[in-house]
């Protein structure tokens, strides 16, 4: 399987060198649902840990970031968003990231033959390009993964007005969902062809 240290990553982000022991200390301790996932947008006792201070001058230029977590069960890609900012995600233990490309949607939809898996190792953190088609992490062997998300303020707060754009499903997230998934029964854009990849 691709990693990060692969040069095909290179395609879709890079690693992100640094002691990020602050901020997985911090990890550890927040809460993993016995299935499914929980995610956390902005977490503020994470705020002052140095390691985020130096991610948010270094990958945001000063301009505020929020750092939040997802943690859980997940085996499946189900969907693939993109945010017009960097995303930062820093694996506690092991997981995979399903990634696609902008130039990997055809004609509004992208067929998940095009979707590539990476194995992220406990501790390294990757930061995605904007535009970079991505959803949940994985879990490898059967253990439930923490990670670190960190992206520009007021990603993914809801919408307080209905948009135009059908795949603009919250603030700076465009989204293509699987038809199996509950986003597409809640009226997210179908926008995956093919199956619906499972990591086993």
């Amino acid at each position: 399987m691709l990693n990060s240290a692969s040069k095909e990553f290179l395609e879709y982000g890079y690693k992100l060198e640094g002691d990020f022991s602050d901020l997985l200390e911090k990890l550890k301790s927040t809460p993993v649902p016995e299935t499914g996932n929980i995610y956390v947008r902005d977490d503020e006792s994470f705020h002052n840990c140095p390691s985020f201070l130096r991610i948010e001058e270094e990958i945001y230029g000063l301009n505020k970031a929020e750092i939040g977590y997802c943690n859980g069960n997940n085996k499946l890609l189900n969907c693939l968003e993109y945010h017009t900012c960097p995303e930062v995600d820093i694996a506690l233990n092991d997981l995979i990231l399903l990634l696609a490309r902008p130039c990997d949607i055809k004609n509004g939809v992208i067929d998940s033959k095009d979707v590539k898996a990476f194995y992220i190792k406990a501790g390294e953190a990757v930061v995605l390009y904007p535009y970079t088609l991505h959803f949940s992490p994985c879990m490898v062997d059967n253990v439930p993964f923490r990670c670190q998300i960190i992206l520009s303020d007021h990603t993914n707060e809801d919408l307080d007005v209905k948009p135009n754009d059908p795949k603009l499903w919250k603030r700076n997230k465009w989204l293509y969902a699987h038809k199996d998934t509950n986003q597409a029964k809640l009226g997210a854009y179908v926008g995956i062809i093919g199956e619906n990849i499972e990591i086993k």
